[in-house]
């Protein structure tokens, strides 16, 4: 953390993940004079998986203890840090330290496809992005060759490419090809996804070695994260100041942005002040900051005109199918997840049903928490020492799941507001979240686990168990969506706010849709091109 008192720059960046991270990295490049505010600290590698190790819980944020600074989601405690407003329960996690979110993902490195950027034009459901699949295909080629991202030159997952996957693909698992032989009896495909992760070395960063613990975290970082650009902009010169928790946005009476207020651990305050700010904290933060940034000025919150920031919160809904196969299938070897099944992603049925991404998860019935289950229950029925060790190997190498995820379409009233009355251990107001998954997204996903359910037959898994629909943990996006109309969206096509001419908001919060590929390499070429836009502005200032 910097001494110094000056918090001045050209850009101001909230937020340290793939979106500020990518800004920062690029105006930086260009030598913009460039100050990036994490909320939270600098986490190192080893400082994190030692927390991993010693954490019994095995969640997607044990590795990342939250602080009282700048408190995030706590595994299984959600409710502690959301108000939850209903009907589902929410439970999107995320974390706030140096690199973001991506410390914890899965790794998927998907470009969207052309048809989740025009819904209603395709499929007569949702809502058309103002902006194209090709508007982002130059961006999206800069970020997989950033990233280093490994995927099937045979196969490219309904996004057209121009270019070839930078890395070869990550093969499948041993598991996937017996998966396989339940889908051809019951006419289905699979297809090796695209990672984010090393399959050779690359960057001066080791290729996978299957870990399989890619959530939480990547041990020996094959896994890219937001870290890795954020630290490479912080060579370029970009500064960097952690633990600088942003409280609120100050707007002029010109309604340009005059700074952002921050505050530090021990409860002092400081402003950092610029020409262009960018706000890129994830799709929860950003609204929370936006919201909090009430004033004379902007009595509904910072760029709220429309009333919709907040508004069109999107997720996945999640549901599994599980149990023990006749003979050993060997999954915890590999990433998580290495393929999945390809029919269920689009086509015309998506007028009446989600899309659903129905992966095999080569981290059992319930990651990295399967084994200390196991061994619990089996201790309760009297197994002790090499004999327990001994069902536990025979019983693991049996385990199968397969996790069917769903899209979730906008819509205005799963939203989260402030609650004044409640405050998180910083001071600053509890994110109340309402959602109800909707029938789109429930028709979906029972049709991806039915089939399931076929495949498990068709392998002999006798006793085959399910559980009722979720809300993913992984997927948050809307709140701040882009849009052409300033009545209906927060920011226009180039991530701009359409109240501050000299705002942008970054991130998944700009998605209108949150289809089954995932959302963070489109996240990465919008800051992309976003930051050409600053770019232009900053030459005219």
């Amino acid at each position: 953390m910097s001494d110094q008192t000056d918090f001045s720059a050209d850009v101001v960046i909230v937020g340290s993940g793939i979106a500020g991270g990518h800004s920062a990295f690029k105006l930086a490049g260009r030598g913009v004079k460039t100050l990036v505010l994490e909320a939270g600290p600098h986490l190192t590698r080893f400082e994190a998986v030692s927390n991993f190790v010693a954490n019994p819980e095995k969640g997607p944020n044990a590795p990342y203890p939250p602080v009282a600074y700048a408190p995030h989601p706590v595994d299984g405690k959600e409710d502690d840090f959301y108000v939850q407003g209903g009907p589902d329960q929410f439970v999107g996690s995320y974390t706030r330290i140096l690199g973001g979110t991506t410390w914890h993902w899965t790794g998927f490195a998907d470009r969207l496809r052309p048809a989740d950027f025009r819904m209603r034009t395709d499929y007569g459901v949702a809502e058309d992005w103002p902006i194209s699949y090709e508007d982002l295909v130059p961006h999206y080629e800069v970020a997989e060759k950033m990233w280093g991202v490994a995927g099937d030159p045979d196969y490219d997952w309904g996004s057209p490419r121009k270019v070839p996957y930078p890395q070869p693909p990550i093969p499948s698992s041993y598991m996937d090809q017996q998966v396989d032989i339940g889908l051809k009896k019951v006419g289905l495909q699979s297809r090796i996804f695209s990672h984010a992760r090393n399959s050779v070395p690359f960057d001066g960063r080791p290729p996978c070695c299957g870990n399989n613990t890619c959530v939480p975290i990547c041990p020996i970082q094959a896994k890219y994260d937001g870290s890795v650009h954020t630290l490479k902009a912080q060579a370029l010169g970009a500064r960097i100041e952690t633990k600088a928790l942003a409280t609120k946005i100050l707007v002029g009476a010109d309604n340009k942005i005059t700074g952002i207020e921050f505050q530090r651990p021990d409860g002092s305050k400081a402003t950092a002040t610029g020409k262009i700010y960018i706000v890129a904290c994830h799709a929860i933060e950003t609204p929370r900051l936006l919201l909090n940034s009430k004033s004379e000025q902007t009595p509904n919150g910072v760029a709220n005109s429309s009333g919709t920031v907040g508004r069109y919160l999107l997720s996945q809904a999640n549901q599994d199918v599980w149990g023990l196969t006749k003979d050993p299938v060997y999954p915890y070897r590999g990433p998580q997840q290495t393929s999945g099944i390809i029919e269920f992603r689009d086509g015309a049925f998506r007028s009446k049903r989600a899309a659903v991404g129905t992966s095999f998860m080569n981290d059992g019935w319930s990651g990295n928490e399967d084994a200390v289950k196991l061994a619990g229950d089996l201790a309760r029925q009297g197994y002790r020492g090499h004999k327990m060790i001994s069902a536990l190997r025979e019983q693991m190498a049996r385990h199968l799941r397969l996790n069917s995820s769903a899209e979730t379409l906008g819509n205005p009233d799963n939203r989260i507001e402030l609650d004044e009355t409640k405050l998180d251990s910083a001071g600053i107001p509890r994110p109340k979240v309402y959602f109800k998954m909707d029938d789109y997204t429930l028709t979906g996903l029972a049709y991806a686990v039915d089939a399931s359910k076929k495949v498990f037959e068709a392998l002999g898994v006798a006793d085959i168990k399910t559980n009722t629909p979720y809300l993913s943990s992984a997927i948050i996006c809307g709140t701040t969506r882009m849009g052409t109309d300033p009545k209906t969206s927060v920011v226009d096509i180039h991530l701009r706010s359409h109240d501050h001419p000299n705002l942008f908001v970054l991130g998944t919060g700009a998605h209108l849709t949150a289809p089954v590929n995932a959302p963070t390499l489109t996240v990465a070429a919008n800051a992309l091109r976003a930051s050409e836009k600053i770019l232009e502005d900053l030459d005219k200032i």
